[in-house]
């Protein structure tokens, strides 16, 4: 996004602790720590908050990528991690502090915050009435994006009959530090998500000058991605296929104006598939494009004239398989909502709602356009439970390293799934069992000393 008109010097804020650190004044807006700092008045200076993509767009958890089941460490990795990484790949429950996901992630959330402060103190209008919805609009729409993200990985999977109990998150209202940080349970931390969605898209225009910026289609896809990792599976159809009636183009693979198949990375950042544009953090090393093996498995499941092999993968010297598909273009991650995406959902909703038939047009109308011209055969199940599985299997093809299989193991085995993960690292094998307490990943240890909060079960 565009750099900032007024040379604002800043601080931003480790939530928890009240850590600063430090980021260039030069190309990021950030958040004013003291009263010696210049505070945001108008709402110029409000959007320049929001558009400041390091702080905002930047910064979607990735440690559930790290502890998922995608890729290995080969061992000389491995042995290069400092003890934290090591841990966090054989999911031992490492003791861990400042900088990582958590702090990221809650960076989002003040600055969000500062901006629904600020803005009550600016009065809506008829003439300023478009940029103050916009305003708040991204403000919540962030805000919701960075919960769900965080939701997503230190919090267990939303259960009817747990979530009421089951520690969620911190959710903050406010950009006052005197305001105690405490974590809310599963079920209110994702009524605080859908609320803000929901608001948000009320407020926000149907389509945005970039998709750095949110849309009200961008809100929904928010509202899709929720409800569907609460197994909520009527409400995720329905806001798929708001999206999917407004937006249903995908990249032709077979387009080499859209998609350079053999390049170093083969996608456009902002291609015609994003609805909203995030990254994942990029601080974890162990899915870094160097370091993170493809699963032989996951790899060998692709047919000789699906294309996202080759878009993809790139088969490395060793004769490892390294993931080169990002949406960003580029060695980070893309994070955010696609239509790949809500295609996967409304037809996951549909079979599971028993729509078979529906379902697999979805599938068919994504798949043609991921094989080689001609060679897709289109799906047919007569048996639910087969659809569904090709579906899932699907799903997992396309979505690699956005972000989404961390959460998707855990509603998977909350319907009994039994996915168990295994780790071998030197000669010794590590092993997750289905919905062990270890999915919840643990919160940062100061967090935990300077709040008081209660940390994940281990």
């Amino acid at each position: 996004m565009k750099k900032t008109k007024k040379h604002f010097c800043f601080l931003t804020i480790y939530l928890a602790l009240f850590v600063t650190f430090h980021t260039s004044c030069n190309k990021y807006l950030d958040i004013q720590a003291n009263k010696n700092q210049v505070v945001p008045e108008d709402l110029t200076d409000l959007q320049q908050i929001l558009d400041g993509s390091q702080n905002i767009n930047f910064n979607f958890c990735s440690i559930g990528e790290v502890s998922a089941d995608n890729y290995f460490l080969k061992q000389k990795v491995f042995d290069g991690l400092n003890e934290v990484g090591r841990k966090f790949y054989t999911w031992e429950n490492p003791v861990y502090n400042f900088n990582n996901d958590w702090a990221k992630a809650y960076i989002t959330v003040y600055n969000c915050n500062l901006v629904l402060d600020k803005i009550k103190e600016i009065k809506r209008a008829e003439a300023n009435k478009n940029d103050w919805d916009n305003v708040k609009g991204s403000a919540l729409y962030y805000r919701a994006s960075q919960y769900l993200s965080l939701v997503w990985t230190y919090s267990k999977a939303y259960q009817d009959d747990t979530s009421p109990k089951d520690l969620g998150i911190v959710l903050r209202s406010t950009s006052d530090f005197n305001v105690k940080s405490e974590r809310a349970t599963v079920l209110k931390s994702y009524r605080v998500i859908v609320d803000d969605l929901l608001a948000a898209a009320d407020i926000l225009p149907d389509k945005a000058i970039h998709v750095m910026r949110p849309s009200k289609i961008a809100a929904y896809a928010g509202l899709a991605r929720a409800y569907h990792s609460m197994a909520k599976y009527d409400s995720a159809y329905y806001y798929s296929d708001k999206v999917l009636s407004v937006n249903k183009e995908l990249m032709d693979y077979n387009n080499a104006a859209e998609v350079k198949i053999l390049a170093s990375y083969p996608f456009t950042r902002f291609n015609k598939e994003t609805l909203g544009y995030f990254e994942l953090v990029t601080i974890n090393a162990q899915i870094g494009v160097n370091n993170a093996n493809i699963d032989s498995t996951l790899y060998q499941s692709y047919h000789v004239n699906d294309l996202r092999k080759q878009a993809f993968f790139k088969m490395n010297a060793d004769g490892y398989v390294s993931f080169k598909g990002s949406y960003a273009g580029s060695a980070n991650l893309f994070g955010g909502p696609a239509v790949d995406e809500m295609f996967l959902i409304r037809a996951e909703c549909a079979v599971r709602k028993g729509s078979i038939r529906e379902g697999m047009d979805d599938m068919d109308y994504l798949l043609s356009r991921r094989y080689k011209i001609g060679s897709y055969i289109p799906a047919h199940f007569e048996v639910q439970d087969e659809a569904l599985d090709f579906v899932l299997q699907e799903r997992r093809k396309e979505l690699l390293f956005r972000g989404l299989r961390w959460m998707d193991l855990k509603r998977l085995n909350e319907e009994g799934r039994g996915i168990q993960l295994k780790r071998n690292v030197n000669g010794k094998e590590y092993m997750l069992k289905p919905r062990d307490n270890k999915y919840a990943l643990p919160l940062p240890e100061d967090v935990i000393m300077a709040t008081g909060m209660l940390q994940n079960p281990i």
